[in-house]
């Protein structure tokens, strides 16, 4: 099977970690920590995301991506092999049931994946396999917000259709499955992260610019958004490879049953 994507070795890499508090961070120079919605006056001794071009204002609706945003427009690109993303109590290791942050994953660590694995290879969260479709999933997620999760998703099909129609396809067979990366982590080459970025946000703008009408306008944007790099990936057909995951607040396993549980019959 033929890949759009190409090599991805040799490895000077940067892991964003996107933050809204103070927090331990890994120590490794592979990481740059990035204070989040800093227009609203959160921690400014980590880089923050309203200097240089920036979306740092709509963070509230946009959550991660204005972290995401700023990487794309203010780190050079072209001096790093591989962009990644993480987030404060969120990251990649290599670790089985990883509970600290000195488990994440290393630069050293990820020189030595990326020689290993296919070129353009993409490094995603596990899996998240659901009882329902993914739309579905989302659209039952919240009591009250069934008609306008259901907007959302129907918003967020109208806007790829209109900013690539040829990722329609791609769009229904990843948003009518049953499962996905989540969370908004990757890793990738620095040209498949400029690239991903140059699609991403004219969509998750234009779900914005439909969306005036929306009762509840936070983060939204956000969500939706997690739902995009499996369609780019599914579109692309980059080969990926699932890293475990290291959760400093891990929710309890009676927690995520009894949440699904109520999306599903309550």
């Amino acid at each position: 099977m033929t890949t759009d994507c190409e090599d991805s070795s040799r490895m000077n890499g940067k892991i964003i970690i996107v933050t809204h508090k103070d927090y331990a961070m890994p120590k490794d120079d592979v990481y740059l920590p990035i204070s989040v919605g800093a227009e609203a006056g959160l921690i400014q001794h980590f880089q923050a995301d309203n200097t240089g071009i920036n979306i740092s204002s709509k963070n509230k609706t946009y959550c991660e991506l204005t972290a995401i945003y700023w990487a794309w427009k203010n780190l050079d690109l072209d001096s790093f092999d591989y962009i990644g993303v993480a987030h404060y109590r969120r990251h990649f290791t290599n670790h089985i049931h990883a509970n600290h942050i000195d488990q994440a994953v290393s630069g050293k660590i990820l020189e030595d994946i990326f020689s290993e694995e296919p070129p353009g290879t993409v490094l995603v969260t596990p899996k998240r396999t659901y009882i329902s479709s993914l739309q579905n999933h989302y659209i039952q997620s919240s009591k009250g917000y069934v008609e306008i999760h259901r907007k959302d998703i129907q918003r967020l099909r109208n806007a790829i259709h209109i900013c690539s129609p040829e990722y329609d396809a791609s769009a229904d067979r990843v948003l009518k499955g049953h499962s996905a990366h989540m969370l908004n982590m990757f890793i990738m080459r620095s040209e498949d992260f400029s690239a991903y970025c140059k699609w991403l946000f004219p969509v998750i703008d234009t779900v914005v610019s439909m969306s005036g009408d929306r009762e509840d306008q936070r983060r939204y944007a956000g969500a939706l958004s997690e739902f995009c790099l499996d369609i780019w990936l599914t579109q692309r057909r980059c080969p990926v490879k699932e890293m475990k995951l290291l959760e400093t607040e891990k929710p309890s396993f009676f927690k995520k049953a009894f949440n699904a549980i109520k999306r599903r019959f309550l």
